[in-house]
């Protein structure tokens, strides 16, 4: 199985502390996403991860590879897409994928088959006789992926894959993501400041700020999410873990995230029988909320 192993990496950029103290263990296949605001050490982690900048402090394994002492047996089975990706211009988005189907190995009795496999995946079998110096942004991101998907790597790092794209670029980015996830033997690491596209792909949502994680989650969009409004702030509550996952306190209303097999019914039961008083239930979005209480409390 595929991991992704982050000890204790720091990274300052001069004065400036992009990562502190930050760890991180993925040792199950799956989509997991980096959610966080712009300048909260996403793109850093996974440049670290890449090999693109050196830790300050710690070490970043891959499949149990130190990816800083021995980068290109560490990313041998990783493919990346990490910033804005650009191109030779002059050449076509074939030469481009017969590069970097060289520069990873695939033996030239197969390139054509493997350009193929890719361009179709990401829907640029039409572009592969154009130029990348033509190409917009959109077609530049799915030439990126397409070009990280050669080999077809164990592990996938996506730096915010649908940034620039229209709304209907961003669907089929997230489509695409998602069918790479269904056959659930590869990791697939994406960082993203949109809390719905976390929401929509990811299987376990990390939000992190100021370079550390300050929450760490499965996102299962099967789990139930409701806001309580109460008639005043109760200064405690501990609810029974059978009954809750997570639960945060913002002014009068409770976000809770229920277990498996628990209903509103028990936990209205608990609230009263602990003194509160309600006022009204209803579903909430909690993801939303607890990004934006986690982020602000952390500024």
């Amino acid at each position: 199985m595929p991991s992704v192993l982050v000890e204790s990496v720091s990274k300052s950029y001069r004065d400036v502390v992009a990562l502190k103290d930050f760890s991180l263990n993925l040792q199950e296949p799956g989509c997991i996403g980096i959610l966080g605001p712009n300048g909260a050490g996403k793109t850093t982690l996974l440049k670290v991860l890449t090999n693109i900048v050196k830790p300050s402090d710690g070490v970043a394994l891959i499949n149990g590879i130190n990816v800083s002492d021995e980068p290109e047996r560490a990313l041998m089975n990783v493919g990346a897409l990490v910033e804005q990706p650009e191109f030779y211009p002059y050449l076509t988005a074939r030469e481009t994928l017969k590069f970097v189907s060289r520069v990873k190995g695939v033996p030239e009795n197969r390139l054509e088959s493997e350009i193929s496999r890719v361009s179709e995946l990401t829907s640029i079998s039409g572009y592969l006789d154009r130029k990348t110096g033509n190409f917009s942004r959109g077609m530049k991101q799915r030439l990126s992926l397409a070009c990280a998907l050669v080999s077809d790597p164990s592990i996938i790092i996506l730096d915010e894959p649908t940034f620039g794209l229209d709304p209907t670029g961003m669907k089929e980015m997230r489509d695409l993501i998602n069918r790479l996830n269904q056959d659930r033997n590869r990791i697939i690491l994406m960082s993203t400041h949109l809390i719905h596209e976390a929401q929509e792909i990811c299987d376990r949502v990390i939000i992190i700020n100021h370079g550390q994680i300050v929450h760490d989650t499965i996102n299962d969009p099967a789990d139930r999410i409701i806001e309580i409004e109460l008639d005043s702030k109760l200064s405690t509550f501990d609810f029974p873990d059978h009954l809750v996952q997570d639960a945060f306190m913002d002014g009068n209303s409770i976000m809770v995230r229920m277990r498996s097999g628990a209903t509103n019914a028990d936990i209205i039961n608990y609230l009263v029988s602990s003194g509160a008083r309600i006022r009204w239930v209803r579903p909430r979005d909690y993801l939303e909320n607890l990004y934006v209480s986690l982020v602000s409390d952390s500024s």
